[in-house]
């Protein structure tokens, strides 16, 4: 079956050049739709001076508290007050529109085959710099990234909240028996599995389950970090942008999403690089990479849920309205399922040994 976009959020080009024109005191003649991201619906705007912006325009649903506009705008307007360049410099926004206007970046998408040691170190810079951000007192009214997890119990309860999200679906769900039965029949038992295994090694290495991670060992993260969201501008400078999920997070966390993210396909060495020089660059986090290694199936297991998204209506009315256009939801849901079934098996296979442990005495 194949679903249009809801009229509401149907903006035709010449009301996005007319709004950004008001917004920007400057006429627009060009709005030029560009990315593919799932959340939102970003145009390159072109003025008549010549210069050139980015125009956002942010989902929200009433199922859906997250504020991403102001999120993502106030994160920008903090980083930039504080020295960070590698991200866009926000323009203005308009409330009433779901709509923010950043500096436009020219500049050239990477590619996972062109990520080397060079362009991890320059990831592992910028982390490392929102890092420290921490001595500064205004960073500390800064909020929790979204679905921020500072214990293993929390991840646990995150993804048991995704899980009975997924079950109260309906039966009349296009889809549904093939995808109930992969909850039922393998990550439920799984999990259950992966609990217990989790629980016992923590104890062995004196990993607390429960108790929070405290604030010296968190980190501001995008909490989806990666370089799907990132440009090398003309100077070779890579620039971080999608920050709608930004705040404190687990950085232990934060490794694990860069290690499974789906629009990324790294090879097993670069991730080993990045491991290896995130272990260093937060070495004062001693346990670290320990709690890497012990939370990465959950979150792998995470990921799986996420995957089935589509299958929620509101979801898939995200989906649409970042598409800016139809969608056959049947081929969307089989083909989230099938990246669902693969990853939980790697993780099934690989759960008691860390995939990127090899060579190096982490546990």
């Amino acid at each position: 079956m194949t679903i249009s976009l809801i009229k509401e959020d149907s903006r035709t080009i010449s009301e996005i050049q007319n709004l950004a024109s008001q917004m920007l005191n400057s006429s627009v003649i060009l709005a030029e739709r560009f990315g593919n991201g799932s959340n939102s619906r970003v145009f390159r705007l072109l003025c008549t001076d010549s210069k050139q912006y980015v125009a956002k325009f942010y989902f929200h649903h009433p199922t859906d508290p997250r504020d991403r506009l102001n999120i993502e705008y106030s994160s920008f307007s903090f980083l930039k007050a504080q020295g960070i360049t590698n991200v866009p410099h926000p323009i203005i926004l308009n409330q009433e529109e779901s709509c923010a206007i950043y500096e436009f970046i020219e500049g050239e998408k990477i590619s996972s085959e062109s990520v080397t040691a060079e362009t991890i170190t320059s990831a592992v810079d910028f982390l490392v710099k929102l890092k420290e951000l921490k001595k500064n007192p205004q960073s500390q009214n800064l909020p929790p990234a979204s679905e921020a997890c500072f214990s293993i119990q929390a991840i646990i309860d995150n993804i048991l909240e995704r899980l009975n999200r997924l079950y109260k679906l309906p039966e009349e769900t296009e889809g549904y028996g093939e995808f109930k039965s992969f909850l039922i029949s393998g990550i439920r038992p799984f999990l259950n599995i992966l609990r217990e295994w989790v629980h016992r090694r923590a104890v062995q290495l004196h990993i607390p389950f429960n108790t929070e991670i405290p604030f010296g060992q968190r980190t501001l993260s995008p909490s989806d970090f990666g370089f799907h969201n990132a440009v090398r501008d003309k100077n070779g400078r890579i620039v971080f942008f999608d920050f709608e999920y930004f705040g404190w997070d687990d950085p232990a966390k934060l490794i694990c999403d860069f290690l499974l993210h789906p629009a990324m396909t790294l090879s097993d060495e670069i991730k080993k690089t990045f491991i290896l020089a995130m272990a260093e660059s937060f070495k004062e986090n001693e346990q670290l990479i320990k709690r890497v290694a012990l939370i990465y199936p959950f979150l792998g297991i995470k990921w799986c849920l996420i995957f089935l998204n589509e299958f929620i209506p509101d979801d898939f009315s995200r989906r649409l309205y970042a598409a800016g256009g139809p969608l056959d939801r049947a081929s969307v849901r089989q083909e989230q399922l099938l990246k669902a079934r693969n990853l939980y098996r790697r993780i099934k296979e690989t759960y008691q040994d860390f995939p990127y442990q090899k060579g190096h005495k982490w546990l």
